[in-house]
């Protein structure tokens, strides 16, 4: 039984690693047909599936992508009519796949390896994908060039002419598909060494309702472009092809990573087959140049998500109490100076209730700090439940809680304030221990600014505990009692 699983698994193996083989030269194949002179073609998509397979399948690609290597140096012998035996045509196959496979290999390796130590967010990892990919690809290059001329399968004359194109031509295909090749084979290989859906989420496989239109935009521009510089035959015409930044850039801000690489092949496609149409070889590398770039742009696009995305959870931080999910003192208290001045100039009410619990430290004592943090999410729960919208709760340190309502008197702050004293009564911090909470209430006056309002809530707040705890005290009342006094005194000494 067991001996039938392995050879299941092992014959499973033997057909994944067939199926690769075959889409890497159906891969190479589409190439071919679009080399617009020997060697060179406006992209080369098998490099973008080199990448990938090491990227996530790492050496267990190697020996099938060697394959590959020595079978399409075979047919460029034959294609060419080099004159190579046997035996030299699988050397040099061998010696081409060397070089096309070291290079990327190591750049995956290190890709992988900056991966894994988790320090660089999604726009970093993009901008480390762009360099590495460029640096990998002119390695490439450069190796399976000098490959090609020692294997006696070019001469040593066309490498001035034929380097730039062959680089650029390598590195759009890994710039635009290997992130697609990537996240197909992630779906085929249950062992990856990197998890591309952390950083592009290519598993988002719906496109908005407009991506027909945006595609069609594409085209209709890419057809233009061509066009106009087939009549014209002018190098300027040609530059025109960098307008399609602009509507991949539309694609790469409103579409998922997957949508967007799609829409990019889809270009860098379509400029191939025009440039082969038109006969369009004498401006290639403008057309090879602006792929790279508006492919980049495109990346850049995806990581703007991904930058809203880390600049909330840093707003977030900033203004949220981590424990209650409360306003934070920091941000509490911003928002209070701007409601005060507002309060002050349209003339109109603010109130603040400030409250804690009684016998906080009795709580953490005898149930422990875990328990108060508890007790802690309980009241801040129900302060929210009895606040309006337009109200503000925060958490100003340990037990001790501000809220800001802005268009409220005294009164109808005193109201909320029972509101949650009642509820908060109601909760419990064990079996049979009610949580118990003190309150001070004050309301902005004219002559006052955030701090002499936030004084006068405290100094009700100390009230409320001086009378006995889990009760209200009104900073109104209080006034009302020193304003008696001082008549009083006053009267007293008149008297006198």
């Amino acid at each position: 039984m067991q001996d039938n699983v392995m050879s299941k698994a092992i014959a499973f193996k033997w057909l994944r690693g067939i199926t690769f083989m075959v889409l890497w030269l159906t891969v190479w194949a589409v190439a071919q047909l679009m080399e617009y002179t020997a060697h060179a073609s406006v992209w080369f998509p098998a490099s973008g599936l080199t990448y990938a397979a090491l990227l996530i399948i790492g050496s267990s690609a190697v020996l099938p992508l060697t394959f590959c290597a020595v079978i399409v140096t075979l047919l460029t012998c034959i294609q060419y009519t080099l004159p190579l035996n046997l035996p030299q045509a699988i050397q040099a196959g061998i010696l081409f796949a060397g070089a096309h496979i070291i290079p990327y290999w190591l750049s995956a390796l290190l890709f992988v390896w900056i991966a894994k130590l988790d320090r660089l967010s999604t726009p970093g990892m993009i901008i480390l994908y762009i360099i590495h990919s460029g640096v990998a690809s002119l390695c490439t290059t450069v190796l399976v060039i000098y490959s090609l001329v020692f294997s006696n399968m070019m001469p040593a004359s066309d490498i001035s002419q034929a380097w730039l194109a062959f680089w650029i031509g390598d590195y759009a295909g890994v710039l635009i598909l290997a992130p697609l090749f990537a996240a197909l084979l992630s779906q085929h290989f249950e062992k990856k060494h990197f998890i591309l859906t952390k950083y592009l989420s290519p598993n988002q496989t719906k496109a908005s309702p407009f991506y027909f239109c945006k595609i069609m935009l594409v085209t209709l521009l890419v057809s233009f472009i061509m066009l106009l510089n087939q009549y014209t035959q002018q190098q300027e015409s040609a530059f025109v092809i960098f307008l399609l930044v602009l509507p991949h850039m539309w694609i790469a801000c409103t579409e998922s990573a997957l949508f967007n690489m799609l829409s990019l092949t889809y270009s860098c496609l379509l400029i191939a087959i025009f440039v082969n149409l038109f006969g369009l070889n004498e401006y290639v590398l403008i057309y090879q140049f602006a792929i790279i770039i508006v492919a980049a742009n495109a990346l850049f696009g995806i990581a703007v998500p991904a930058l809203v995305a880390d600049n909330e959870k840093l707003q977030a931080i900033i203004t949220t109490d981590a424990l209650t999910q409360a306003a934070s003192r920091q941000h509490f208290m911003q928002q209070a100076e701007r409601a005060v001045k507002r309060s002050l100039n349209d003339e109109i009410p603010l109130s603040l209730i400030m409250f804690d619990m009684d016998n906080f430290k009795t709580v953490n004592d005898t149930f422990g700090h875990s328990a108060g943090d508890k007790a802690l999410q309980s009241v801040c729960q129900v302060a929210q439940l009895s606040l309006r919208p337009t109200d503000l709760l925060g958490r100003f340190g340990g037990d001790e809680f501000v809220a800001l309502l802005p268009d409220s008197t005294h009164l109808e702050a005193q109201q909320i304030a029972q509101r949650i004293l009642t509820s908060v009564n109601q909760a419990e911090v064990a079996p049979g221990q009610p949580i118990q909470c003190s309150f001070g209430v004050a309301q902005l006056r004219q002559d006052q600014n955030f701090t002499e309002l936030f004084n006068a809530a405290d100094h009700a707040l100390y009230k409320a505990k001086q009378q006995g705890r889990n009760t209200i005290v009104n900073a109104e009342s209080l006034y009302a009692q020193d304003l008696s006094t001082k008549n009083n005194n006053t009267d007293e000494e008149n008297l006198v």
